[in-house]
């Protein structure tokens, strides 16, 4: 019965939504991100009735299909074929302290000991044999792209990234996560019109990566990393932009709950590529939008450079950059409603990520990876 009734929602929400028509010609592209559309995308995804999206849960598959409905009426390509879904399992195995430490059997006769006496998730791959009790919890990312128009240039591909998911309920109290990350979804659907307005597309490929499994361990993208839609090799850069909605207000003081103001936004890199700083520190200067580095790099103490997505696409030596407001009082709690977010801003956000995206896809060359993660494991 679940399936049926979120299968009439998809095909409701396909259905209702009128025509888009994305061929006007010569106009300002990034105006087509507005602050109006991210406030209906991020209404929808963080509403209550999604019961904070949680992994596993129905609201989950309600947001991944409206993400899925948005994508195709923007006219993005299903990443995976025929389907806007990528589909991977999260083993689930709940242990009572008292049990014995649980083992993994590899299939070539290798062990992996887990400790912890709590529930323990865990990637699902071909190579594991499943200990007994376990279950498989099958999630979902969502996935759609915009077409390079260069023959050759095609073949590559920038990913635009977020996640969907959030933590669910605290008991009777929802977790809507309007900022935590309904507004990186929103950012996400409008880049992708922004894109799709285009008279001529970019050179390169665009990828539109919505992410499930962020908040239980990045599975999603530790999923995409391992499958990946398109070649890794040919992958040139991650934009990843994880809760852009907030301003900084006076409770939000704390070393723990760094925030930005009106006009800016911390992001969050190693410095893997100078030419990819430098297309952002020029992004910089030609918007109002000030970015503020304080808390990139691997010794942050907060570690946030490890904390989203994006570090899945370091890890494979692909240049990042994360988005994001900071860490207000109301993270992962009742109080990150929608009513609460700053859409002007994620407006400003939004563009100027889609210019970055938008630079980095026209270049004749792809960029220099000239402070590689794999020098970084050498170097230790």
């Amino acid at each position: 019965m679940r399936n049926i009734f979120i299968s009439l929602i998809f095909i409701f929400l396909v259905s209702w939504a009128p025509d888009f028509v994305y061929s006007q010609a010569n106009i300002n592209t990034s105006s087509q991100i507005t602050s109006s559309d991210m406030e209906s995308y991020v209404t929808f995804i963080a509403s209550p009735l999604l019961k904070g999206r949680k992994n596993g849960e129905a609201g989950l598959e309600i947001a991944a299909l409206y993400i899925a409905s948005q994508a195709k009426l923007t006219g993005l390509k299903p990443a995976d074929g025929n389907s806007y879904f990528q589909s991977y399992s999260v083993m689930k195995k709940v242990r009572n302290p008292k049990f014995p430490p649980m083992q993994l059997i590899l299939k070539n006769k290798d062990t992996i000991i887990i400790n912890e006496p709590r529930d323990q998730l865990v990637p699902t791959d071909p190579s594991f044999i499943l200990p007994e009790g376990s279950v498989a919890m099958e999630l979902n990312n969502v996935a759609g792209y915009i077409e390079g128009s260069d023959s050759i240039l095609k073949n590559e591909v920038i990913v635009f990234s977020c996640h969907y998911d959030h933590i669910g309920t605290s008991g009777s109290r929802v977790n809507p996560g309007a900022d935590d990350d309904a507004s990186g979804c929103a950012a996400l659907l409008s880049i992708a019109k922004a894109f799709q307005s285009l008279e001529k597309k970019p050179l390169r490929s665009i990828l539109f990566l919505w992410l499930s499994g962020e908040e239980i361990g990045l599975f999603g993208s530790e999923a995409y990393i391992r499958e990946p839609l398109f070649p890794l090799e040919k992958t040139i850069a991650d934009l990843n932009i994880d809760m852009i909605g907030r301003d900084k207000e006076s409770i939000d003081s704390t070393s723990d709950t760094p925030m930005t103001g009106l006009n800016s936004v911390f992001v969050i890199t190693d410095n893997q590529s100078k030419e990819l700083s430098e297309i952002a520190n020029e992004a910089d200067s030609g918007s109002v939008l000030n970015f503020d580095y304080s808390l990139s790099g691997r010794y942050h103490p907060l570690h946030l450079f490890a904390r989203s997505d994006h570090y899945n696409f370091v890890k494979k030596d692909i240049p990042v950059l994360c988005f994001t407001t900071g860490i207000h009082s109301d993270y992962h709690t009742s109080g990150d409603v929608f009513n609460k977010l700053d859409f002007k801003k994620m407006e400003l956000i939004a563009r100027t990520a889609y210019q970055i995206g938008l630079t980095i896809a026209n270049r004749k060359t792809r960029l220099i990876i000239d402070n590689p993660f794999s020098s970084w494991e050498k170097n230790k």
